[in-house]
């Protein structure tokens, strides 16, 4: 009976605990981010939601749905009558754009926030009363490392299902393809680059496609090359970790990478991962604006906004 009543007590001390970390997380999360810089953290929506930029940003992205074939804001009907239904898929894709962006975020954030909190633990102990022994603090700033790799790797990923998102919205805007299963973001910028850009001087020309492409076509750590590779390494072959004799294990795990593919690609420092990391979340954000122009060069599914007899 006793060994009873202390097992149930030991799960509701855990079950308490859990729900305790879930509840504080986004106070949390939303702390750490106003300790930084505005747009520290970059945003896809302009900063200060409801300002002119904002207002300016929501109607462009309204507008883009809208010329794919989305609902319009509002119709005028003859009473009696009742609204045409409106394609609701431009609507859905846009927002996955958005939601895989703000996951991607948040996994940055929390790297970042294990980078801070893990090397605060090892080099300022005084945070946390220690009771036990100096090994619990070892184990501590071990699990604050370890969850800081797990995130960043979790934020890579993420990066890149995010342009494939983008990839969705062009590939329907263009092509008229809602089956979005293999192509990703470089197949479907070459299919416009070689079917729709000779057909359109205008988009040919437009620095948003420019723009868009040289990122596409980039390998630089802050180009879409460098980050397919890091994210193609991580899923099939290296989960992310700290390498302490770099060359000699990352040679021995992959020996059949060249060595300069190899120096690109191994594991930094957790302070150069997060400014890898924040690089890619900044051009994600500032490119957005350029991906809802080139969207709206492609043929307008935009129906009438009035119903007529």
């Amino acid at each position: 009976m006793e060994d009873d009543l202390q097992e149930e007590s030991r799960i509701q001390a855990v079950l308490g605990n859990a729900v305790d970390f879930v509840a504080k997380e986004p106070v949390l999360l939303a702390q750490y981010e106003s300790l930084h810089p505005t747009n520290f953290f970059p945003q896809l929506w302009p900063v200060g939601h409801g300002s002119v930029a904002g207002d300016h940003f929501n109607n462009k992205v309204n507008d883009i749905v809208e010329h794919l074939g989305g609902p319009p804001e509002f119709y005028i009907v003859r009473e009696g009558r009742s609204a045409p239904l409106g394609d609701s898929y431009p609507e859905a894709a846009m927002r996955e754009v958005f939601a895989v962006y703000a996951r991607a975020r948040q996994s940055i954030i929390r790297s970042h926030i294990y980078h801070a909190g893990s090397f605060l633990l090892a080099d300022q102990p005084e945070f946390i009363n220690f009771t036990e022994s100096e090994d619990a603090q070892v184990l501590l700033v071990r699990h604050g490392h370890a969850a800081f790799w797990e995130h960043a790797e979790a934020a890579y990923i993420r990066l890149y299902s995010f342009w494939d998102r983008v990839a969705q919205v062009l590939d329907f805007s263009f092509f008229n393809i809602r089956k979005f299963d293999q192509n990703g973001f470089t197949s479907v910028m070459d299919r416009i680059h070689a079917n729709a850009v000779p057909m359109d001087p205008s988009l040919k020309g437009s620095g948003s496609w420019k723009r868009l492409r040289a990122f596409q076509t980039s390998e630089s750590e802050d180009g879409l090359k460098w980050l397919l590779q890091r994210r193609n390494l991580l899923v099939h072959s290296l989960h992310l970790h700290p390498l302490p004799d770099e060359q000699s294990v990352f040679k021995s795990q992959f020996n059949h990478l060249e060595s300069a593919h190899r120096d690109k690609l191994r594991p930094r420092s957790q302070k150069e991962e997060t400014e890898l990391l924040l690089g890619q979340l900044t051009r994600a954000s500032s490119l957005f604006s350029d991906f809802l122009t080139v969207a709206g060069f492609s043929p307008s599914r935009r129906k009438d906004r009035w119903v007529r007899d």
